[in-house]
């Protein structure tokens, strides 16, 4: 619901927005304060830990404080984002870690839910002080109406059914790897993944941040032809982006390598390339699947993800046992060069074929 709701935020009215927001927090907030009655009645009548409690409360805010991100991203207010991104992740583990070292009885986990507790509400607490001024009074003088919640559900499931293809994608492969490699293997699968995937997570955040919501402005001012064009001289950034970091992040971390104390890290280094490639590439097909959603072209985003999980499986499951760690890369590698350019190719079909583009290309 989120992402749909984000896809307007970019060029509706604040009025129209605090209306979509109001429906839509007022359902995620009965969903959490029926899980909150659950959690406080187990507690009390079954003797459960109260921690859950607090992991509900934590859950809630940090939703919100989701939401209120990519809000901010989708009304190009990129500092007040981060921010709110900031005081969620860091700006409480700042605080928490000193105190917990000086004094060990913070060392639990009520505590260290507590202050991730203070740090999300401290996020909402900017949100709220941002957005004194939108029409919250007006909107939320007007009748509540069911079905625009019901509208929505509807309009999103196929966009749920994308975010969980994403996301068995990303991680489907750390299950295949420990079943075919064992867990120790595994483990420094994880670590060159964890490497590789910080190159994309830093471009994610400072590039499609501010791509997303220039490329559904484009849409919806100049339609399809402006938007395809945006799209190309985006690609070719991040394309640009994502070769130098991904290089200067393996350079990196083949020069601090030794500083591990893994020397049987060195012999798996090739592996660690292919890895760090195949996670380029990755990036790069998430990248036209950005650009399907943002052109309203949800049901081809959802297909081309679908599939690459079924791809992905069987390219796993054929290569690990041939290749080992190279079987990992090479499997996602060959995955997402097929989607990747079988999206690019949907993504810039109307460009290719508009008699408008072909003269603009001559």
């Amino acid at each position: 619901m989120n992402h749909l709701l984000m896809r307007d935020a970019v060029t509706t009215s604040r009025a129209e927005l605090t209306n979509s927001l109001r429906h839509y927090w007022a359902f995620v907030t009965l969903i959490y304060v029926v899980m909150f009655t659950v959690a406080v009645l187990f507690a009390s009548m079954f003797g459960t830990s109260s921690l859950w409690v607090l992991i509900v409360a934590v859950t809630f805010f940090e939703h919100i404080g989701n939401d209120v991100f990519y809000l901010f991203s989708s009304i190009q207010h990129h500092f007040l984002a981060n921010a709110n991104a900031f005081l969620r992740g860091a700006a409480w583990i700042c605080v928490y870690i000193p105190l917990a070292i000086w004094d060990p009885d913070l060392r639990t986990l009520s505590h260290l839910f507590g202050f991730w507790l203070i740090g999300s509400m401290l996020s909402f607490t900017l949100f709220v002080y941002a957005s004194w001024s939108w029409p919250w009074k007006a909107s939320l003088s007007l009748p509540f109406q069911l079905s625009v919640v019901t509208t929505t559900i509807r309009k999103s499931f196929i966009i749920y059914v994308t975010d969980l293809c994403f996301i068995a994608s990303q991680y489907i492969d750390r299950y295949l790897v420990t079943l075919f490699l064992g867990i120790k293997l595994a483990g420094v699968y994880f670590l060159f993944w964890t490497v590789a995937n910080a190159a994309t997570s830093f471009l994610a955040l400072v590039l499609q941040q501010q791509q997303r919501p220039l490329l559904i402005q484009a849409y919806r001012v100049g339609g399809s032809s402006a938007h395809c064009q945006l799209a190309w001289r985006f690609t070719q950034t991040t394309a640009l982006a994502t070769a130098a970091l991904s290089i200067a992040v393996g350079s990196a971390f083949q020069i601090f390598l030794p500083w591990l104390g893994q020397p049987s890290l060195a012999a798996d280094l090739p592996a660690f390339w292919l890895i760090l490639a195949g996670m380029a590439v990755r990036y790069l097909a998430d990248f036209a699947a950005m650009g399907l959603f943002t052109a309203h072209h949800d049901r081809l985003m959802t297909l081309t993800t679908v599939v690459s999980v079924g791809v992905l499986v069987i390219a796993q499951v054929t290569l690990l046992p041939l290749a080992g760690f190279y079987g990992a890369g090479g499997a996602m590698l060959i995955t997402f060069i097929g989607i990747g350019l079988w999206r690019y190719r949907l993504l810039f079909d109307s460009l290719l074929t508009s008699p408008e583009s072909r003269q603009l290309g001559a």
